[in-house]
């Protein structure tokens, strides 16, 4: 055998090993473009309400979660930034939608568009800060966070939010920032809807607006896949699609009137919700407790250093001295607000404790590194934060979350 076809046949089998290896590989393609999308208030079980042929075609083609568990509150805003940063809301400084900064003496406010986009609020690294500083161009349309200076960087491309900006007009925009061949093209985009969480809030999750919404939605991804699919884009796109928190409806016969429990006037602040932050006046801290403590039913009232770990909450100053946690479908309110929020009925909320299912929100992957026509337990969305690295082959900042416990969701 001469020399020449050995060194060819030895050629040959290391070229054949190498692709054998590749075959079995999760390392992501520099070409794969990432898409997160996120339909706010999508609860983990809408696709059974009504016909979603566009949304039946992507799970029978990648991976659906039995369900997103959010992080504590099951808000919009802390569940957004964990889904970002990969961190706990007491990590983040995002305990809240809207939260008290002791040590400022500031507030945030969700329509407070100062706050908003003041950088200084945001704790952590969302991923396209991790992206840009690794080389990769971003894109945000309208995702929380990205329109604060967030360690005085932001995305290449990014939107004010506009409630108003049509659907279609969106995954335009999106797709022309993925897809453009000038210098400023992005290998990482997000997308955010707003209408499935407002007709869930408005009607309630029994409602036929909600079922219109989920429609919509539906029609959504299918606009989505035409358009990435004139661009070249579709084959080559891993997407995330997700929700922050799911919804319950609200009721007349579950309903807890603050004020009959303690004196009101005793309070400094108040901020309401399932999660219900309490600071006392100044050395009335033991009597609030005791008397919330003594009725304590169909909500838990804890100290701040007593809330349990699972929460992650209590190790941020933003947390008051009392918070009380209400049962699934409870409403805290000032009994003075009673016939208003009555009248209001039958909607819907959110906001409860993660574990309970009726919170957990929807989660679908598609796209060349995931598998096919597969359905995995329910996880915790601070484990995407690690996912969309490995999916960009970027090194991940600090944060709470586990490739491991998404690794699953891969080929």
């Amino acid at each position: 055998m001469s020399k020449i076809f050995v060194q060819f046949f030895v050629y040959l089998i290391l070229i054949n090993g190498l692709t054998g290896c590749g075959d079995n590989s999760t390392e992501p393609s520099q070409n794969d473009k990432l898409l997160l999308i996120s339909f706010d208030g999508f609860r983990y079980n809408y696709l059974e309400k009504v016909e979603t042929l566009r949304f039946d075609t992507l799970v029978s083609e990648g991976v659906r979660a039995e369900g997103l568990i959010p992080v504590f509150p099951s808000k919009t805003f802390p569940n957004h930034y964990a889904i970002a940063t990969g961190l706990y809301p007491e990590n983040s400084g995002f305990v809240n939608n809207t939260m008290y900064d002791p040590e400022w003496e500031e507030w945030y406010r969700i329509r407070d568009r100062e706050a908003v986009e003041d950088g200084k609020w945001y704790g952590g690294e969302p991923i396209w800060n991790t992206l840009e500083k690794q080389g990769i161009k971003t894109g945000t349309m309208f995702w929380i966070g990205s329109e604060a200076d967030i360690q005085g960087m932001h995305p290449t491309h990014w939107k004010r939010y506009n409630d108003d900006m049509p659907h279609k007009a969106r995954v335009d925009t999106v797709v022309k920032w993925l897809s453009d061949s000038e210098e400023e093209d992005v290998d990482f985009a997000t997308l955010y809807f707003s209408h499935l969480d407002t007709q869930g809030h408005r009607y309630g999750t029994k409602s036929d607006s909600l079922e219109v919404a989920i429609r919509e939605a539906d029609r959504i991804m299918g606009y989505l896949k035409e358009q990435l699919q004139d661009s070249g884009l579709w084959d080559r796109t891993n997407i995330l699609v997700v929700s922050d928190h799911g919804m319950i409806d609200l009721s007349e016969e579950k309903i807890i009137d603050l004020d009959k429990i303690v004196n009101m006037d005793d309070i400094e602040r108040i901020i309401w919700g399932p999660l219900t932050m309490i600071q006392p006046e100044s050395g009335k801290e033991t009597e609030i407790f005791e008397a919330l403590k003594a009725q304590e039913e169909f909500y838990r009232v804890y100290k701040k250093e007593n809330i349990p770990d699972r929460y992650h909450i209590k190790n941020s100053r933003r947390v008051s001295d009392i918070v009380l946690i209400a049962d699934l479908g409870y409403t805290i309110l000032d009994s003075k607000n009673r016939e208003q929020f009555i009248k209001s009925l039958p909607r819907g909320t959110h906001g409860y404790d993660p574990n309970k299912k009726a919170m957990h929100a929807f989660f679908l992957a598609h796209g060349p590194a995931f598998k096919k026509d597969t359905t995995v337990e329910a996880f915790q969305n601070i484990h995407l934060y690690e996912l969309m690295n490995e999916l960009m082959g970027t090194e991940p900042a600090p944060n709470d979350g586990s490739l491991d416990s998404v690794r699953v969701l891969l080929k």
